[in-house]
């Protein structure tokens, strides 16, 4: 992603999309799947930008796609550790929840992520473990070649009767795009 992506003031301690140049570290560098993603979001904030309106006009954040580049991070794909229990496809919110429950070392995180070879992202969920390896139960038979997601605080977890994401439900939703995390 270019540096001109407005962060509208990210929280001192997340690194943002924009200020890492798509890079989870300096050393690494942006895969071909990871700069796709990035390309394609870079492409939906310009023209969310042209098509703006002033219903959102006060929110901080304009989009789900503004939030996540605001606060979103590189996380790397890896297989499924043993332990990990494969659960059901297109149910990625709710997976997710419950492998952060059952392996009390991973964080949830909701973003966009590249499944297999598809060249278009979905919003999906995922855990990660402390070195930023996605621990995918949903795709673990598909494989995501990138991920850009957000590691969201515990009280935020999809809810019944739905499950549907965080970053995707509109009670959810509503309330970080006018005042962020």
């Amino acid at each position: 992603m270019s540096n001109g992506v407005d962060n509208k003031s990210a929280p001192a301690d997340m690194t943002t999309a924009a200020e890492f140049g798509g890079l989870v570290d300096p050393a690494r560098p942006i895969s071909p799947a990871e700069q796709a993603l990035s390309d394609w979001l870079e492409t939906t904030l310009a023209a969310e930008t042209r098509l703006a309106h002033d219903g959102t006009a006060e929110w901080k954040y304009q989009s789900v796609y503004e939030l996540i580049a605001a606060y979103g991070r590189w996380f790397t794909p890896a297989a499924l550790p043993t332990g990990v229990r494969v659960l059901p496809e297109r149910q990625c919110f709710v997976n997710a929840a419950e492998t952060e429950l059952e392996h009390p070392g991973l964080a949830y995180i909701e973003g966009l992520a590249l499944g297999g070879d598809s060249p278009l992202p979905t919003l999906h969920a995922w855990c990660a473990d402390g070195d930023g390896q996605v621990i995918d139960p949903t795709w673990s038979e598909l494989g995501g070649s990138a991920y850009l997601g957000i590691a969201l605080p515990s009280a935020l977890r999809p809810q019944g009767p739905r499950y549907w994401g965080v970053l995707e439900a509109p009670n959810s939703l509503y309330s970080l795009l006018r005042s962020g995390l």
